[in-house]
C-alpha cells in the first residue's frame, strides 16, 4: 500500500518531531501494509516547508530506515495550504513545494481551516492549466463542506480534483461529524483516495483499516477502485 499524506518528515513541522519518532512511525506503517509513504509537510504561511527541506529531509530519513533495514520507501510531497491564488501561483511558479511523489500530475491541496477560500476557482483553473489534479486533503474534517457539500461537489465536477479521506475520519477517531461525512462520501462515491495523515504514533500511519471500512460500507468492488486509482500517483 501507498500513503500519500503523512508527516512522518523529523522536525520539519507539527508531524515526528525528531528521526526516533520518524523511525518509530516507519515501523507501524511497514507493520500495517505499507511500503510506500509520500512525505507531505504543511506548506503555507505558518509552516514554510519548502521542495529543498522536504528533499533533504527525504533523503536523510530514507539512508536511516535503509540502514535499519526498514522496507518502506519514502517520497517527496506537500500538503499546500489555499492561502490564497498568489500564494499558490507563485510557489508553483517558483518550483517551491513538491508534488505528490515529485508526479507534477498530483498536488496535495489543503483548504484553509479559517473558510473556505473564494479564491479555490482560479487556484483549480491554474491546475488544469498545468495539467495537474488536485488532491483535496481531508475535506471531511472541514466544517464549511460539512455545513455546504454543495461546495465539495462543485470542486469535484470540474474534473481536476480528488478527495483525499483519511482513516481516522472513517473509524471516527476524528469526531462525529467527520465520521459522518466520510461515510456520505462513501455512499456517493466520493472518496478518490484514502491516506493517515499521521502526525505521531499516537494518530498513526495505520491505512489497511480504512480500506476495510469502505469494504464494509459500499462493498469490496468500492475499496479496489479506490487502490487502483492511488496506484496511478
Amino acid at each position: 500500500m501507498i500513503d500519500i499524506h503523512c508527516h512522518i518528515l523529523p522536525g520539519v513541522d507539527d508531524g515526528a518531531k525528531d528521526m526516533d519518532m520518524a523511525v518509530a512511525m516507519a515501523r507501524i506503517a511497514v507493520d500495517d501494509g505499507i511500503r510506500t509513504i509520500v512525505a507531505t509537510p504543511h506548506l503555507g504561511n505558518y509552516w514554510k516547508v519548502y521542495a529543498d527541506i522536504v528533499r533533504t529531509k527525504a533523503a536523510l530519513l530514507q539512508a536511516e530506515l535503509d540502514r535499519l533495514g526498514i522496507d518502506l520507501r519514502i517520497r517527496c510531497g506537500n500538503e499546500l495550504v489555499l492561502e490564497n491564488a498568489a500564494f499558490v501561483e507563485e510557489t508553483l511558479r517558483n518550483e517551491r513545494c513538491c508534488f505528490l511523489g515529485d508526479n507534477s500530475a498530483f498536488l496535495l491541496l489543503e483548504e484553509p481551516w479559517a473558510g473556505f477560500s473564494p479564491d479555490t476557482w482560479d487556484v483549480l483553473e491554474t491546475l488544469r492549466a498545468r495539467g495537474t489534479t488536485a488532491v483535496l486533503a481531508h475535506p471531511e474534517r472541514h466544517a464549511f463542506f460539512r455545513e455546504e457539500p454543495s461546495l465539495l461537489d462543485r470542486m469535484i465536477e470540474t474534473g481536476v480534483v480528488w478527495t483525499q479521506v483519511s482513516v481516522d475520519s472513517l473509524l471516527g477517531n476524528n469526531g462525529p461529524d467527520a465520521k459522518a461525512f466520510a461515510a456520505r462520501l462513501v455512499d456517493r462515491g466520493q472518496v478518490h483516495t484514502l491516506a493517515t495523515d499521521a502526525h505521531n504514533v499516537a494518530r498513526k500511519p495505520i491505512l489497511a483499516l480504512g480500506f476495510d471500512a469502505v469494504a464494509a460500507r459500499a462493498g469490496a468492488a468500492a475499496a479496489d477502485a479506490i487502490r487502483e486509482r492511488m496506484a496511478a500517483i
